[in-house]
């Protein structure tokens, strides 16, 4: 079959939706309100896409999986209805909560305009994870010269911002099996250099919690390269795992930072207000149980509900007054939902990770090298956010739900079977 040739309009429409995408991870990682503008920008294009641009043939780009694509969205929009059904119990509003549920919905949305761009053009996008590396190995750098300590990232706090840059870092050396341009040797090496350097600014930023999702991460590498995972493989993953042992075992402060995290995790075991990084995890995952058994079905609600609470388990001393005064969350996204949200909030995070997930792992076993690459990049986002949701509220505001929202779309259009069909 001959590769698709839309119409010179629909081309540049094309052109325009996928240097969208490709901005969106550097005016994440740069700004403070440049994520939401370019994922705003980014809905207006995809309906304009949809409103203009034919699919390619009948039953070629969307009814193929018409049906999965449905119970997925399905399964997205229970975050929704949990949000929804728990402030209208408790009689509550709060705007930005049900903002930030609802662009969990517009996967679909970003999905099918995607699915209606032609994948060498769509592919380009890519890029866009390199310039978000970039800019965070000199915002990165920058801080940790400038202050001789660990950095302060203002776009983030520094365990979500070391975190994000982790993920587009694994993307980037996992997209080196996919080339985009002609120039195959520079685009390589490109994208080698990009993802060590990112490596490189994920681990100055001294994040504990992120080092828990590279054997994830790796691991998904590893099963994306081809349809089994052999003894070789595993010896590859072992060797990778073990040449970043060394790497944090080599620096110094980092390996301080983890012995002080044992240290303050035997203190909190004696002293359980402790205002210690540590125990104040410890002492809002204790705080968000004692509000799951109070309102187990629909959580205590959204707003500033939880702050109010927190105010009254310091009253019993099972909060310190640290905690009560400047924290609102939990450093645990599944906590945090349970708790607010009750058990619908709770199902809806977890059906966040495995609806798009599933469709995606079952993309690892198809005999289509670039469909199973970007299936994997997929996996690789679910997966890691899941990881980095346990010990950081990764899905705190907007920006980060937006980004997620938005490249597992890009990600199941990539990957979809369909686009087999199609020439790159």
């Amino acid at each position: 079959m001959s590769p698709l040739r839309p119409a010179r309009a629909n081309l540049a429409l094309a052109w325009a939706f996928t240097i969208a995408l490709g901005l969106s991870p550097v005016l994440l990682m740069s700004t403070l309100d440049g994520g939401s503008a370019g994922y705003y920008l980014l809905v207006l294009l995809s309906i304009i896409v949809l409103a203009v641009v034919r699919p390619a043939a009948p039953g070629q780009v969307w009814c193929d999986n018409r049906r999965e694509y449905v119970w997925m969205g399905v399964g997205v929009a229970v975050m929704l209805i949990g949000v929804l059904t728990s402030l209208l119990v408790h009689g509550l509003w709060k705007g930005s909560e049900v903002e930030k549920a609802s662009r969990f919905l517009t996967v679909l949305l970003i999905l099918a305009a995607a699915l209606r761009i032609p994948r060498p053009i769509l592919a380009h996008g890519l890029f866009g994870l390199l310039l978000g590396i970039w800019y965070a190995v000199i915002n990165v750098g920058w801080l940790v010269l400038s202050t001789g300590g660990r950095p302060a990232t203002r776009q983030f706090n520094t365990v979500t911002y070391g975190n994000l840059t982790l993920l587009f870092s694994m993307l980037a050396l996992l997209l080196l099996g996919y080339r985009i341009t002609r120039f195959k040797r520079t685009e390589f090496a490109l994208k080698l250099i990009t993802g060590v350097a990112g490596l490189g600014a994920f681990l100055a930023t001294q994040t504990r919690g992120g080092l828990l999702a590279v054997p994830v991460l790796v691991f998904i590498a590893l099963l994306v390269q081809g349809r089994r995972l052999n003894r070789y493989k595993a010896w590859a993953g072992a060797l990778l795992l073990g040449a970043l042992g060394l790497i944090v075992l080599s620096d110094s402060t980092l390996r301080e930072r983890i012995h002080l995290g044992v240290n303050e995790f035997e203190e909190c075991q004696v002293t359980h207000l402790a205002d210690t990084s540590v125990c104040i995890r410890l002492q809002l995952w204790s705080a968000a149980g004692h509000m799951i058994q109070s309102e187990p079905v629909f959580g205590i609600g959204g707003g500033d509900r939880f702050r109010e609470e927190l105010r009254s388990l310091a009253e019993t001393r099972q909060v310190s007054p640290t905690v009560a005064r400047d924290y609102g969350e939990t450093h645990n996204d599944l906590l945090y939902f349970l708790a607010t949200y009750g058990v619908l909030g709770g199902l809806g995070l977890v059906l966040l990770y495995a609806a798009p997930g599933w469709v995606l792992l079952r993309r690892l076993w198809r005999d289509d090298d670039a469909g199973r690459l970007f299936a994997g990049a997929g996996v690789m986002i679910c997966a890691s956010y899941l990881v980095f949701g346990l010990t950081e509220m990764m899905f705190r505001d907007m920006r980060s739900a937006s980004f997620y929202a938005t490249w597992v779309a890009v990600f199941l259009a990539l990957s979809d079977p369909a686009r087999r069909r199609q020439a790159d």
